[in-house]
């Protein structure tokens, strides 16, 4: 009899439990496929723009590294050059520190020109990008 009352038991139990269930809408698949493919362009995104970041600090210290420090091997030059030819007082002349700085000058106007272009294809690979994710 105990296991009858048991058997009862359970049967009550499983019947409260269907009962109570929510019945799922009839587009839930399709509103979680939507979901999760929102979450995956986000996060393509946001991932795309840390990379992007990464990739642009990395062209500033590169172009930087590259531009003066062909500068400074110039410079070296220019100076080891001056010294052999025309002697020590010759680094303390007007002309030797006016083509010291002339050179300097030429240098970090190129690469301001190199920041320039740089930013210049930023904003046009943005501007293409937020065109191509408007679009969808």
């Amino acid at each position: 009899m105990e296991n009858n009352d048991k058997n009862n038991a359970e049967e009550i139990i499983k019947k409260m439990i269907e009962s109570s269930k929510i019945k799922a809408p009839e587009n839930l698949k399709y509103r979680i496929m939507h979901q999760i493919e929102t979450e995956k362009a986000f996060s393509t995104q946001k991932i795309n723009e840390q990379a992007s970041d990464k990739k642009a600090t990395g062209n500033v210290l590169k172009d930087l590294a590259s531009i003066f420090g062909t500068m400074y091997a110039v410079l070296a030059v220019i100076i080891a050059t001056a010294y052999f030819i025309k002697g020590s007082e010759f680094l303390f002349s007007i002309q030797f520190w006016g083509s010291i700085v002339f050179v300097a000058s030429i240098f970090s106007l190129l690469w301001l020109i190199s920041r320039l272009d740089a930013n210049l294809k930023e904003k046009r690979s943005s501007e293409n990008l937020h065109e191509k994710n408007s679009t969808y």
